[in-house]
C-alpha cells in the first residue's frame, strides 16, 4: 500500500507522517521504500498526533575541505518522547541505538548547498538509564565517495548532559546543539557535519 502511494505521487515525509504507515515503521520493505526515494532537503519523521515537543533540526553537511557536499544520504533515528525506540519496548536488538527498528526514522539527501532539515519531536533518554537524549545521525557521501559519518545530535539544555558526558560526547565528535524556541513553541538545533 505504501508503495502504491508512494507510484502515486505521495512523498516519502507525506509515508512517514501518515499515521495508517505507523504500524509498518519497523518493517524492511517499507524503510528500503523511504531510503530509495529519499527526498533533497527536508523531511518529517512524525505523525501530527505524535505526543513530544516539536522540533526542527537542521543543517549543513560539508567535505573535510569545508565545501558543501550535495547529494549526501542522511539517515536520522531517534527515540520518542518516552525513550522508546520502538512502539512495543525501548529496544529490540539489545540496550543499544536500534537503527533497523527505530518507529521514528527519516532519509533525506542533502541540497545543492549540502543542507537537510527535519522535523520531528525531541527525543528522551532511555529509561533507566544516565545516557543523555540523542538523535542518531549515518550521513553517506553521494556515490559511494569515501565512508559514512556516524554521529548524533545532543542538547545542551539536557540535564542528563553531566560534564563527563560532555568529555564522552567531544571524545566521539557529537554535535552538542543549544535548542532555541520559536514563538510557536517549536524547538530549534542547527548541527554541521565534516565528512571524513
Amino acid at each position: 500500500r505504501a508503495k502504491a502511494a508512494r507510484a502515486g505521487g505521495r512523498t516519502t515525509s507525506d509515508l512517514l507522517a501518515d499515521p495508517i504507515f505507523l504500524p509498518v515503521h519497523a518493517h524492511t520493505r517499507f524503510r528500503l521504500l523511504i531510503r530509495d526515494h529519499a527526498r533533497t532537503g527536508k523531511t518529517v519523521l512524525v505523525t501530527p498526533g505524535e505526543p513530544g515537543e516539536a522540533l526542527i533540526a537542521a543543517g549543513t553537511v560539508r567535505d573535510a575541505a569545508g565545501r558543501p557536499v550535495a547529494g549526501a544520504l542522511v539517515y536520522v533515528y531517534q527515540t520518542s518522547a518516552k525513550g522508546w525506540y520502538s512502539d512495543k519496548a525501548p529496544h529490540l536488538s539489545g540496550m543499544g541505538a536500534d537503527p533497523d527498528h527505530a518507529r521514528l526514522f527519516g532519509y533525506m539527501t542533502t541540497g545543492a548547498d549540502g543542507a537537510y532539515e527535519f522535523r520531528t519531536i525531541r527525543p528522551a533518554g532511555y529509561p533507566g538509564s544516565g545516557l543523555p537524549a540523542h538523535i542518531h545521525f549515518q550521513i553517506e557521501p553521494p556515490a559511494g565517495a569515501g565512508h559514512p559519518l556516524i554521529t548524533e545530535i545532543q542538547f545542551d539544555d539536557d540535564p542528563r548532559l553531566t560534564e563527563e558526558w560532555r568529555e564522552r560526547s567531544r571524545a566521539g565528535h557529537f554535535v552538542i546543539s543549544r535548542p532555541t524556541r520559536d514563538a510557536a513553541g517549536v524547538w530549534h538545533v542547527t548541527a554541521d557535519f565534516s565528512l571524513p
